[in-house]
């Protein structure tokens, strides 16, 4: 018995469970087992109800029993199909010979509807059926006649549940509609996040292309506390405050795809002259709000992302919200406003989730992209399956999602929205390593201009490289083992993936600049330092770089003092790994020793997405850093900078203020820069401690010095031309 017979038959009246009709003895025990499933959170119930669900089998043993020489003699009740023909038939004894009134149709004998087949304009659950049958009597005026139509609905829904313990349910049958029918919908699997297996289970239906429902996130909405009302509705007032005059894009209702009707409105005017009047002329259409800088500083780095999915590579991408997700948008309308049934380009996961209100979606799996005839003849509203007979064979879905939970559409879902009720609901895209090949995939056909590829793999592995050596260098040459560390981990071997992929295509739609080899390079380099798993587990004869330095000679001699010395601490700090990672960590800490930087050394730098020469002007060990990022700048330009260097405003006065102690992340300072020291605005984006130097790039002028963390130094070409010398 699913879920939905469940809510159909049975609900909790003030901590009790009531049903609205009287349930068979045998429909009562299987409540009970649900029941009793459901409550793996409270062991003490549980058992308690074992105890009764134990106490009612034995009774009803017993009954059959005594029963069974007098059932022989009994006619068989009704079941399956007979029942089935049995209630349709039994339409209202009382009513039988009146005639319909003057506003009811009169009724037309009709064949029996498959109960489990649900087309893409009716509810996929029962409670939407029991709601048809009850719509039906109400104009009636009897109380007994209703409750007779809900008994019915009750029953028809147990019919329905009762076919999965038929041998109906052991074989696939009404599985393909007839061209005469609707496209049959399956079920929306709905998911807790926090119950066990649930991502392994998500990753497989991501996989597969299947839609499914999210439950048991609470922080994925935070950006809109207080708008919601106790009662369900919308605060507009604490939904506009502050953003009431920001313009959104709204289009006429229900309109045409290839030419919709599109117009801006400021939003305040939106919500007061059509939302607050229940007007549905208008439909608030894909508001992409973290491109509004006055709306971002409000709304956005505050969703909690999903825990069972991988890291966000979109957070990576503009400068503008770095950090957090540019696609997000938001839609807004009245009851039976809605947009058509499309496939979003791009490679590219959506979720939906409403903040007020009900919204149905309509989906068919992606597959359908592949039929030559899907993009110029289908009407998804009303499929025409003589026209296009193999949509037949496609999954499709409907499923009616409220506050509380998120749909996730996997890459290449076509989707059609409609609000059941007035909804406000968030919308947002998503790619991970799942669906990082459908992503590649657009990108190589270039089948969304408007989402730059190239641009979001590029910024996401230079970020999360930048992350990880920042992160590897701060904890003793090893990375921590926090949850978030190691899902940037996770994106980072995918990513190195991708760049292989575009590293030996033939023609790759990019920046000149951008050379996929040297950023496979990297990626190489630094998992080989970093990636302690990677080295566990790598294959014999691997040209994994700790493969050679764990079996192989000893490590260059150490330079200075300085170096000698951060090279023990960073292998004292390795003690505590198991054998083989000791080894890795070992000798990824010996990087920054054999590098044995002195002052005037020449070494190789990879800045500015490229390797440039420059020459060492300073060394200085464990040294407290900021990173920042200058907001006028792309992200190339972000560097690390002394605390000294940074100054705040000084209040109504204009002079500024330098920092005594490190700023917090995300805080907005005044970064002194260059030889005539001037100022220029930038965020912070952590605060670490590493051994650096400060370097003066040999092609460039004296305002490019920079501070380099070891992870960006490849070579110390100094030591290389003193040990040739030596050599000779």
């Amino acid at each position: 018995m699913g879920d939905a017979l469940f809510e159909a038959l049975v609900q909790v009246d003030e901590g009790v469970l009531a049903t609205a009709a009287p349930l068979a003895v045998d429909t009562f025990a299987r409540v009970l087992g649900l029941t009793h499933d459901a409550l793996c959170n409270a062991p003490t119930l549980q058992q308690q109800l074992g105890e009764l669900r134990a106490q009612l089998d034995r009774r009803l043993g017993a009954r059959d029993g005594e029963h069974a020489g007098a059932a022989a003699d009994r006619e068989p009740p009704l079941t399956g199909k007979a029942l089935e023909a049995f209630m349709d038939n039994d339409n209202d004894d009382d009513d039988d010979n009146a005639p319909p009134s003057d506003d009811e149709p009169a009724r037309v004998a009709t064949p029996p509807k498959p109960q489990r087949k649900r087309s893409l304009d009716n509810s996929a659950s029962a409670g939407a059926a029991a709601s048809e049958k009850k719509a039906r009597s109400e104009p009636k005026s009897s109380s007994s006649k209703a409750a007779k139509s809900t008994a019915k609905a009750s029953a028809a829904a147990l019919l329905d549940d009762d076919e999965d313990d038929s041998e109906y349910a052991k074989h696939p049958i009404y599985t393909v509609p007839t061209h005469w029918e609707e496209l049959y919908n399956q079920q929306v699997e709905v998911i807790n996040i926090n119950a066990a297996g649930a991502r392994d289970r998500i990753h497989a239906l991501r996989f597969a292309g299947t839609p499914f429902v999210l439950e048991g996130h609470a922080g994925w909405l935070r950006f809109s506390d207080g708008w919601v009302k106790p009662d369900g509705t919308l605060d507009t007032d604490a939904f506009l405050r502050g953003i009431h005059d920001v313009k959104v894009p709204v289009l006429e209702r229900n309109y045409e795809e290839t030419n919709p009707i599109k117009t801006h409105l400021p939003l305040g005017h939106y919500v007061k002259n059509y939302w607050e009047q229940g007007k549905a002329e208008y439909y608030m259409h894909q508001w992409q709000f973290p491109l509004n800088p006055k709306v971002a500083k409000s709304l956005c780095y505050k969703c909690e992302e999903l825990p069972v999915i991988g890291d966000n590579l979109l957070l990576y991408w503009l400068d503008a919200v770095r950090g957090d997700n540019p696609l997000q948008y938001f839609f807004m309308g009245q009851k039976s406003t809605n947009s058509r049934m499309h496939q979003d380009p791009g490679g590219l996961d959506i979720t939906i989730a409403p903040i007020v209100g009900t919204k149905r979606v309509s989906m068919l799996h992606r597959s359908a992209a592949k039929l030559d005839s899907v993009h110029e003849t289908v009407n998804f509203h009303d499929v025409d399956l003589n026209q296009s007979p193999l949509l037949a064979f496609l999954p499709a879905w409907q499923v009616d999602i409220k506050p509380g939970q998120i749909l996730f559409m996997p890459e290449g879902t076509f989707h059609a929205c409609e609000n059941m009720t007035a909804c406000l609901s968030y919308h947002r895209f998503h790619v991970d390593a799942v669906n990082l090949p459908g992503f590649l995939a657009s990108f190589l056909a270039q089948d969304s201009p408007s989402i730059n590829h190239a641009e979001i793999l590029w910024n996401a592995a230079h970020d999360l490289m930048s992350t990880l050596e920042v992160n590897y260098h701060a904890n003793g040459q090893g990375l921590d083992e926090h949850v978030a560390t190691l899902r940037k981990l996770d994106a980072l071997r995918a990513l190195r993936h991708v760049a292989r992929v575009l590293a030996i295509e033939d023609a790759v739609p990019t920046e000149d600049a951008w050379d996929w080899n040297k950023l496979l390079e990297d990626i190489d380099y630094l998992l080989g330092r970093i990636d302690v798993r990677s080295m566990q587990r790598a294959k014999p004869g691997s040209n994994h770089p700790g493969l050679a330095s764990a079996t192989g000679g000893a490590p260059a001699a150490a330079g200075d003092s300085q170096a000698a010395a951060a090279g023990a601490a960073a292998t004292k700090g390795a003690t505590f790994l198991g054998p083989v990672a000791k080894k890795l960590a070992v000798s990824a800490a010996t990087h920054w020793e054999q590098l044995a930087l002195k002052v005037g050394h020449i070494i190789g730098v990879q800045v500015f997405e490229k390797r440039n020469r420059a020459e060492v002007l300073r060394v200085e060990l464990n040294m407290e850093l900021v990173h920042v990022h200058y907001v006028d700048w792309g992200s190339i330009y972000d560097e690390f900078l002394p605390v000294s260097a940074l100054y705040r405003s000084g209040g109504r006065s204009s002079k500024k203020v330098r920092f005594q102690k490190a700023p917090a992340v995300h805080e907005q300072v005044w970064a002194v820069w260059g030889s005539t020291g001037q100022f220029y605005n930038a965020v912070v984006l952590k605060v670490v401690r590493s051994n650096t130097c400060l370097v003066h790039y040999l092609k460039y002028e004296k305002d490019w010095d920079q501070w380099i963390l070891p992870g960006n130094i490849f070579k110390n070409y100094s030591l290389k031309d003193a040990a040739a010398a030596a050599g000779k």
